[in-house]
């Protein structure tokens, strides 16, 4: 498969073509899975909290969780030796994903903890507190080769961070801000290094991938999600007159 490109189709189909033990990192933001739905329809149009009602298509947690089973299988399959791993979930099954990591042959490392300083407002009448966390669990098969450890008050299993804002915003409901990948991006994986991400939705990996002088490969089966990579793609291509990697696109 060619590097630095996005492939419009469904990850497990994807992943047929990738080389067993040819991926020095995975990190990713699957579709998240939450039961909350029925409670808050009328806050579908708010960034914050929209996975907290949208199901994805998923019939029950059982078939959702088999098939972040099913994808974490074919992650472990393409990673090399000492590779590390990173994956986005929400609280509702996070032990049930460090289980998982587990099940397909992976070592369950340590759970990072995101805190959105700008999140929705709690609302009186839901009784419940603001969601102001995500979580990224992070593993490894075998130990981790590549550990750049970067300041001892950078090492933590927290990040703080508002949400997407501003020219970084895009019209995808979940995105992470870049400040809260590349510090683990960074310290799991080196310069040249080939970083997978199944779930490209707005294109995160691949733009930190790229600002860090690292190369990609992933799959996003949306076609408006692929549009808005298409276009940070071009933006960084057009502010990084220097960039002297293979010209990245979505195929």
């Amino acid at each position: 498969m060619e590097i630095n490109c996005i492939y419009r189709t469904d990850c497990l189909l994807g992943f047929k073509n990738i080389e067993d033990e040819s991926v020095d990192l995975i990190f990713t933001d699957p579709p998240y899975y939450q039961s909350r739905a029925q409670n808050i329809k009328n806050l579908k149009n708010h960034k914050d909290v929209v996975t907290e009602f949208k199901f994805d298509g998923y019939a029950s947690e059982e078939e959702y969780l088999q098939f972040i089973e099913n994808v974490l299988r074919e992650c472990y399959r393409v990673a090399k030796n000492g590779a590390s791993g990173y994956l986005w979930c929400g609280d509702d099954f996070v032990s049930y994903i460090n289980r998982i990591t587990e099940k397909v042959g992976f070592q369950f490392r340590k759970v990072i903890h995101w805190h959105k300083t700008n999140p929705f407002p709690a609302i009186h009448t839901r009784k419940m507190f603001a969601n102001s966390m995500e979580l990224l669990v992070h593993f490894s098969k075998g130990s981790p080769k590549t550990w750049n450890h970067k300041r001892v008050n950078e090492m933590h299993n927290f990040i703080e961070s508002p949400i997407c804002m501003g020219k970084e915003r895009k019209k995808h409901q979940t995105q992470k801000p870049l400040k809260v990948c590349i510090p683990f991006i960074e310290i799991s994986s080196n310069e040249n290094d080939l970083i997978l991400d199944p779930f490209m939705g707005s294109g995160t990996t691949a733009l930190a991938a790229l600002m860090t002088n690292r190369s990609f490969i992933g799959f996003e089966i949306d076609d408006n999600y692929c549009k808005i990579i298409d276009e940070r793609l071009k933006e960084f291509l057009l502010q990084s007159k220097d960039f002297q990697g293979k010209e990245p696109k979505v195929k």
